[in-house]
């Protein structure tokens, strides 16, 4: 008992030690909620107000938060009212920027960068409606934007080639905007400008103190919206061919960045080591439970960085059924619950590989607290279950009632297995399950009594290794 709490107390130390490494491994970030009406962190030169906790933008104003985010997600409320056009706008910076530009009725992502205005896509959304608080989620993850309204998937579309980093903007054409609850969630980028601080000296400001355009040469509100071409720059057929075969079999498409890579090994083998000491303390194999969990290490680095390779290609995502046959093994898994903990580890793997981090190291905390209440609630009422087998011969044989009687009395459940009799000899083979180890003494004792000559072997039921 000593054993198991100072194991116990070992692995709740580890978890306390992994919490702050989750808060670290969801990345950075900020929300608002605009309480303070002074807007600190904020570029907001004209047409901008805070009243009763909301951002209100008028036409032709914006608001720009300072920061430079990466892989974001985006969250927050918003109403409009009026004619015109609002745009949330993300990754902005003077390299480029992403704006989900919407009206009543109509929503669509544009791409904005110095060659020119790309319009990615769009959808009807019932859904917009003025003067109607609204709520928007903007998800990007290796150049994928999804797009959510009231927590219904609205837009999905993938940039080929994706802008890296930016912050965050509101700006307004026609419409009064509002916003409440903001929420971003991302990676910094490298070389960004600290938060609340100026441009550096002598470089400009990205507005110059004007909003930018939110479309040149955007549709009319109501219009069907339909990708636009650069006219400066047209593209033939062939062009268009050659760039998607580049980027179906380019193994560089979307790097993963550095950072995450070495957080997700880092907790991967975290996870890993805290997933062994339950199996080696907690698991219920008779194999050599210390070697076997040596295993998971590798096993779950080796699946986080094979998913984070796979998932930056499209070519190399087709293989991903390939990357999970891993849970193929040509030594044979004895014992059902070595198979579980591989898949345990192996899901850990998984889930990291894809950046899920908080949902995977949660599922890890959920399933050590489960196993660890399962043992502890096992102990108190423990079953030891055994395989008997009984010979006994003339002249002192004894008959299958009056065995069974003894099994009765002292054992929690009985079932015959096997029985073979003759006039010289009784061979019978029963599977027991006593609640505790005294009642073997007493049932073998009793069994003595019947006959003197009689043979008795108790097995485990899982056989011998």
């Amino acid at each position: 008992m000593k054993k198991l709490k100072r194991t116990f107390l070992i692995i709740i130390l580890l978890l306390l030690f992994l919490l702050p490494t989750i808060a670290l491994a969801q990345g950075s970030g900020f929300s608002e909620t605009f309480d303070d009406s002074t807007l600190q962190e904020w570029e907001a030169p004209h047409g901008v107000s805070v009243e009763n906790g909301v951002l209100k933008i008028s036409d032709g104003g914006f608001a720009l938060h300072f920061g430079d985010w990466s892989e974001i997600t985006l969250m927050l409320k918003f109403k409009f009212s009026g004619e015109g056009e609002g745009a949330v706008n993300y990754y902005f910076r003077d390299e480029g920027r992403y704006g989900f530009v919407f009206s009543e009725n109509v929503l669509y992502l544009e791409k904005e960068t110095p060659q020119g205005m790309e319009m990615l896509g769009d959808a009807k959304a019932a859904v917009l409606q003025p003067d109607t608080w609204i709520n928007l989620k903007i998800i990007v993850s290796d150049g994928q934007h999804q797009i959510y309204l009231n927590d219904e998937l609205q837009v999905t579309i993938t940039d080929p080639s994706p802008l890296e980093t930016g912050a965050v903007m509101f700006n307004s054409r026609g419409l009064t905007l509002e916003f409440d609850d903001l929420s971003v969630q991302g990676t910094p980028g490298f070389g960004a400008m600290p938060e609340g601080e100026d441009s550096p000296e002598g470089e400009e400001s990205p507005m110059e103190g004007e909003a930018p355009p939110i479309v040149e040469g955007a549709p009319e509100v109501g219009e069907t919206t339909a990708p636009a071409t650069d006219t400066t720059q047209p593209a033939t057929t062939s062009q268009t061919k050659d760039s998607l075969m580049q980027e179906l079999f380019s193994s560089q498409a979307n790097p993963t960045d550095l950072t995450t890579f070495l957080i997700n090994m880092v907790l991967a083998a975290i996870a890993a080591f805290i997933l062994s000491l339950v199996y080696i303390h907690w698991g219920s194999s008779l194999s050599n439970r210390r070697k076997f969990a040596a295993n998971f290490m590798l096993m779950t680095i080796t699946t986080t960085f094979i998913i984070l390779v796979v998932r930056s290609s499209v070519a190399l995502s087709l293989g991903l059924v390939g990357a999970l046959s891993i849970v193929r093994f040509r030594t044979a898994v004895k014992e059902p619950e070595e198979l579980a903990y591989l898949f345990f580890a192996i899901g850990i793997g998984i889930g990291l590989g894809d950046n899920q981090r908080l949902i995977t190291l949660l599922a890890l905390v959920i399933g050590i607290i489960i196993i660890g209440l399962n043992k502890l609630l096992r102990r108190a009422e423990a079953d030891v279950n055994l395989h008997l087998s009984i010979a006994s011969q003339q002249p002192a044989k004894v008959e299958l009632e009056q065995i069974e009687s003894v099994l009765r009395q002292h054992t929690a459940k009985m079932k015959l297995l096997r029985f073979d009799e003759t006039a010289e000899m009784l061979e019978a083979g029963f599977l027991i399950e006593f609640r505790e180890m005294s009642q073997l003494n007493e049932t073998k004792q009793e069994l003595r009594a019947l006959s003197e000559q009689i043979e008795i072997t108790f097995m485990d039921n899982k056989g011998v290794w």
